[in-house]
């Protein structure tokens, strides 16, 4: 077996070399965002982040790291990614063998337009987007809106921006953000230098706010935070496809909390009484 890491043309590259196999997993330092989820989930706790140097009197995002030697290429880091800069490819296919092998879940991103709402001319949705993935099209046969879905982390500024109700997002990740602007060294604006979604703003006072209805809870803002305990950031539940696996619960603990983990366990033991009641109600009637 051999592994390698490389960087190249703005990219991380990791390998595992087989006799039969050949695993790859490349990080897109353009679309990384600096944010922690990848390191929160990763069980071999391979993933780091470094700090980055400030660039023209702005702080810069955190800088993902990924050990070769500990990776275990299971694609872990690629499922929970919100922006998809992540990807993995087992022999030049694009697999996330942790899905595959049903010990992860995909996360789900629920986002549906309706063009036939669509204002001719309008683009709002477009210029809205800070993470530049929706596109709009006029042709013959109308208005039509492009949105890479893959890649979109859920912000709903583009549904925010639409005057038409035409486009629909539901947040794949919930919780909850704060700040304490007491314990914020003065002029500090180093979370909102970085935040990928602009949900962090300036109040009337000059004080960093959060935009509670954008934030996607990444966490990118806390770690170039210079202040423990100023911001808070807490994922409460992480919307996903059904899975039953002890890595998940594993993960989805250090990604929101034991709560977090209880809650979602307690969900699924509801649903399994409620399916039960139903089929026994419906087997009576029948």
């Amino acid at each position: 077996m051999r592994r390698y890491k490389k960087e190249q043309g703005g990219k991380m590259e990791l390998g595992q070399i087989l006799y039969t196999k050949s695993t790859k997993l490349v990080l897109d330092r353009e679309l990384c965002k600096g944010c922690h989820l990848c390191r929160l989930a990763c069980p071999r706790f391979a993933v780091r982040l470094n700090d980055a140097e400030d660039a023209k009197g702005k702080a810069s995002a955190a800088v993902v790291d990924i050990d070769e030697s500990i990776c275990d290429f299971h694609g872990i880091c690629s499922v929970v990614c919100p922006f998809n800069a992540i990807q993995i490819t087992v022999d030049g296919k694009n697999e996330v063998p942790a899905v595959i092998r049903q010990a992860f879940p995909e996360l789900i991103r629920d986002i549906s337009v309706d063009s036939d709402k669509c204002e001719p001319g309008c683009r709002k949705c477009e210029e809205a987007c800070p993470l530049d993935i929706v596109k709009v099209h006029e042709g013959e046969g109308g208005t039509s809106v492009d949105i890479k879905k893959e890649f979109c982390a859920g912000c709903r500024i583009c549904w925010d921006a639409c005057p038409a109700g035409a486009i629909s997002v539901t947040k794949f990740i919930e919780g909850t953000a704060s700040i304490d602007s007491g314990a914020c060294p003065d002029g500090c604006r180093r979370c909102l230098d970085v935040c990928p979604v602009d949900a962090l703003a300036l109040d009337g006072k000059g004080n960093v706010e959060v935009k509670e209805m954008f934030c996607i809870y990444c966490g990118a803002c806390q770690q170039v935070c210079p202040a423990p305990g100023a911001l808070t950031v807490e994922r409460a539940a992480i919307r996903h496809t059904p899975i039953k696996s002890g890595a998940w619960n594993k993960g989805l603990e250090r990604m929101t909390s034991a709560e977090g983990l209880m809650r979602e366990l307690a969900a699924e033991r509801a649903g399994k009484k409620f399916d039960a009641i139903k089929n026994l109600i419906g087997g009576n009637n029948s």
